[in-house]
């Protein structure tokens, strides 16, 4: 068991100090047993199940979700409530967190009410856990099937607790909101469903709890920590959601500034040597060595300013091949295979000025059949439910090819200018107090993801050489 020091983070999550805190209280629960842990657990399920709270669990569920709807379609709604996880997520805060009209939480009903008819750990183990709430960790250790070293990014302070299968799935530098409470033999534990949220979401999702803490603050709970908490669970959903179940495409344009759409243009094809010859004749169609053609975009071709749309990257997509006049966009392919001739394309407009050509082109030689378009974000889960095939590179081989590409990336990237250093290199960076943080934020977002790779029995980078480089000091595991 790990003991609590007096001088180390409650448990219970308050963000004060255990020796002014929980120590001496007679919540603390160290004497439950497992089995009175899950039937305390049962009583509550049973308890929330009620009708006579079949309202306020409507309300519960329209505050949980208030965030997230208000910048989300029906659909997108839709989707994210159907995922387990957010079902599990609901319906915790509703039992643990959300007030009934008269200001207490199911909980703390429940114990109102049926304090007589509870065992001694039962009442111990709800005692213990209607004071915790979620708060935002990042993992600075990782003990395996052992337990997880946290720090508390509201108030820095740290906490060991005890776990075992999360170890398995989690790595240094992860971000997790999490409710701690303390387990079966008194060391702290993590209690209920846990989000997870990548590395790099840790500026964004500090700004968005502070932001939500201004007002609070000025309201009658004040710095009442506990309190802000329990009222924003819902906040921590929809971040997780935002960063990591259902992350928000980015708004992908073409040169000329239209919105990304997969085009497929398709021909029926009387004349085979017709078509071909005709697509050969034409300067802005380059064969390509598979047969198909490139389909060039004009050297002038205009260019609108794309639409910004909050929340989203913008990308310019445009390939791009060298002919004898030098570089030029692709705008699309055209492949001629049997009786059937294929335009591919990335917008509407693209694929309309394409049949048109082609139209103009071929003449009798061929007949348009159909246009089919499919959305980025169609494609993309498409593609996902497709089985990766297995790399035809040797594991050995393959891993000594990425260590020296690694290598040799890593060892020039610390004099490379970067956009999120405000265009410095990393190693300017360190000299400027503002942008030291982002530069830390950035190092731990590359260790944990080379941690992540090692954990899926992938080559990685060990970037340990890269904090001394700087001259920064290494946050302590």
């Amino acid at each position: 068991m790990t003991a609590i020091g007096r001088n180390d983070a409650c448990p219970c999550g308050s963000g004060r100090k255990y020796k002014r805190c929980c120590l001496g209280r007679d919540v603390l629960p160290l004497t439950f047993t497992a089995g009175e842990r899950a039937s305390a657990l049962d009583a509550l399920v049973r308890f929330t199940q009620r009708a006579e709270f079949d309202e306020a669990q409507v309300t519960a569920t329209a505050a949980f979700w208030a965030d997230w709807m208000d910048r989300h379609a029906d659909d997108e709604l839709l989707e994210a409530m159907q995922l387990e996880g957010s079902q599990t997520a609901s319906l915790e805060w509703f039992a643990w967190d959300f007030r009934l009209a008269n200001g207490r939480t199911l909980c703390e009903e429940l114990l109102a009410r049926n304090r007589d008819h509870l065992r001694s750990g039962e009442l111990q183990y709800l005692e213990h856990m209607r004071l915790t709430h979620l708060r935002l960790y990042e993992i600075a250790r990782v003990r395996p099937e052992s337990g997880l070293d946290l720090v508390d990014l509201w108030t820095d302070d740290r906490v060991s607790v005890e776990e075992r299968i999360a170890t398995r799935q989690l790595v240094q530098w992860d971000l997790i909101a999490a409710r701690v409470g303390l387990g079966a033999r008194g060391a702290p534990v993590l209690e209920g469903f846990v989000y997870v949220y990548p590395a790099m979401a840790r500026d964004d999702i500090l700004a968005r709890l502070r932001k939500a803490h201004r007002p609070f603050r000025r309201g009658p709970a004040g710095d009442d920590l506990v309190a802000f908490f329990k009222m924003h669970g819902g906040l921590f959903h929809a971040l997780w959601l935002d960063h990591t179940a259902l992350p928000p495409l980015p708004h992908l344009v073409t040169a000329e500034g239209d919105d990304l759409v997969l085009a497929r243009v398709v021909f029926d094809v009387t004349d085979r040597s017709a078509v071909d010859g005709a697509l050969s004749a034409r300067a802005d169609l380059q064969r390509q060595d598979d047969g198909s053609y490139a389909w060039l975009a004009a050297a002038d071709v205009p260019r609108r300013r794309p639409r910004r749309r909050a929340g989203r990257a913008i990308q310019m997509i445009s390939a791009r091949v060298t002919d004898e006049a030098g570089p030029r966009a692709t705008q699309g392919t055209i492949v001629l295979e049997g009786t059937r001739l294929v335009l591919e394309t990335t917008s509407r407009p693209r694929a309309e000025r394409g049949r048109t050509l082609i139209e103009t082109l071929v003449g009798a030689s061929a007949r348009y059949r159909a246009t089919a378009y499919e959305d980025i974000g169609q494609a993309a889960r498409r593609r996902d439910d497709q089985p990766v095939p297995p790399s035809p590179v040797p594991p050995a081989i393959e891993a000594r090819l990425l260590g020296d590409f690694y290598e040799r990336h890593y060892r020039t990237w610390p004099d490379t200018p970067l956009p999120a250093l405000s265009g410095r290199t990393p190693r300017e960076a360190v000299q400027v107090k503002r942008l030291r943080p982002k530069l830390v934020a950035l190092l731990k977002a590359m260790e944990n993801g080379a941690e992540r790779q090692r954990q899926q029995g992938r080559p990685a980078h060990d970037f340990g050489w890269m904090w001394g480089d700087l001259g920064l000091e290494r946050p302590p595991r």
